[in-house]
């Protein structure tokens, strides 16, 4: 295939994608992690103090533990707030008014804004710290982030799921290969027991009021909800089960660095301006459903944006650039996509590849911020996706596991957050 042809079908990708970034608006309301408008990109939600865990936060603890940043493909700032909602253990929202589960003026506003300096795409960059003095919660549970415009909670930008525990007890989590012999080779069963060691902490219905979360790489999408304990031994409640809190093992993530888009880096295979915009092929992936398990170090599908080019690394100068991923396999029935915290952790149309039968492959160009990648391909099936056809799934593969526990307030109509565990199926790397 000619660079002339390349260069066509790149432009008329560019062109596409920019009408997309225009045309896509939905501002009714999901209480999930959700992008409302196309040109929102590049989003992280996290705890400032512990890297890539979940957003969550204790009742009692410090100021400003989380922090939001995105960026938006404009050339002209817009003016962002931010407010909270509470929500029950399976997202819902509570019966609660703000001002009983809020302190302060119950919004927040968006006042860290950059501009981007020397890049090829335009971009504002923003970002927002909280817990504040404006906005502070009062209550422990599931909290839903929006990001809106104007001073109008109806013209949303995104969501994001937050966490505030108000701990009662310890979690003691355990990764093991599955206890069901067919299972045994591909999935990964998580056993975890709660002790209350709040003394004064009244559960006088456990069966019915607490419930519990199980989350693979804090991945929603894949998460186990709604689970109930086993078996209670006084301040002892277990969750044994042989079923229901069973994983895909998978596979350790692909990868690929675009730190830098002057040097070499790992899995670029080459490096074009065509239209007025960076691409960056990377080398072509093949199945590996049929390898041998290979252990290596990865950020479990997490993205970290950063730029080796700038000495500084700031978020303004970080360029994007359309990633070309390439796929060979057979064409299947069911649709493929790249996937991982680069897609949002969703099935995404900007993330779906298109199989090209000159070159027995599947392919996608996908426009990415400078940073180190982790990826995998999934296949959809029905609403959820399946990454064993092309990722194998071992049940000795690394992944990280959350465990959160909720328990029904005996006198407002919440889910209270009371525990809080984490572990890792391979403890010792």
């Amino acid at each position: 295939v000619s660079m002339r042809l390349i260069s066509r079908l790149s432009c008329l990708f560019i062109s596409t994608f920019f009408l997309y970034l225009q045309g896509t608006t939905d501002s009714s309301i999901r209480y999930a992690n959700a992008v409302y408008e196309g040109d929102v990109r590049s989003i992280v939600f996290e705890n400032k103090s512990s890297g890539f865990n979940l957003p969550l936060i204790a009742l009692d603890g410090k100021e400003k533990a989380l922090k939001l940043t995105f960026d938006q493909l404009t050339e002209e700032r817009d003016y962002f707030q931010i407010t909270l909602i509470h929500c029950d253990a399976l997202w819902r929202p509570t019966a609660i008014s703000k001002t009983q589960y809020l302190n302060g003026m119950g919004f927040q506003e968006i006042d860290n804004v950059q501009f981007s300096t020397g890049t090829l795409t335009n971009f504002v960059h923003y970002e927002v710290e909280l817990p504040s003095q404006d906005m502070k919660p009062k209550l422990s549970g599931n909290y839903l982030l929006l990001v809106y415009r104007n001073y109008d909670t109806e013209d949303i930008i995104l969501s994001r799921r937050m966490m505030v525990l108000e701990s009662k007890g310890n979690v003691q989590v355990q990764v093991n290969r599955s206890s069901q012999v067919e299972f045994r080779d591909k999935h990964q069963q998580v056993n975890f027991i709660f002790n209350k060691t709040a003394s004064s902490y009244f559960m006088p219905n456990p069966h019915h009021d607490l419930t519990a979360v199980v989350m693979q790489n804090n991945d929603w999408m894949s998460s186990i909800t709604n689970l109930k304990p086993q078996f209670i031994k006084g301040n002892s409640f277990q969750y044994q089960q042989m079923i229901g809190t069973q994983f895909w093992g998978n596979n350790e993530f692909r990868f690929f660095d675009i730190r830098s888009l002057l040097s070499a880096a790992a899995r670029v295979k080459k490096r074009e301006n065509i239209g007025g915009q960076k691409h960056i092929w990377l080398i072509t992936d093949r199945s590996r459903l049929n390898d041998a398990y290979a252990n290596w170090k990865d950020y479990n599908g997490r993205v970290y944006y950063d730029n080796r080019d700038m000495p500084s690394g700031l978020p303004r100068g970080s360029d994007y650039c359309f990633v070309h991923f390439s796929l060979i396999a057979d064409e299947r029935d069911e649709p493929v996509y790249v996937y991982g915290q680069l897609s949002d952790w969703k099935i995404d149309e900007n993330f779906k590849m298109y199989y090209n039968e000159d070159r027995g492959q599947y392919e996608a160009i996908i426009l990415l911020k400078q940073g180190f990648y982790n990826y995998m391909y999934g296949v959809k099936t029905e609403k959820k996706l399946m990454f064993e056809p092309f990722e194998a799934s071992h049940a000795v593969a690394e992944n990280n596991y959350a465990v959160l526990i909720y328990h029904r307030n005996q006198m407002l109509p919440y889910d209270q957050l009371i525990g809080y565990g984490l572990s890792n199926s391979q403890p010792n790397r």
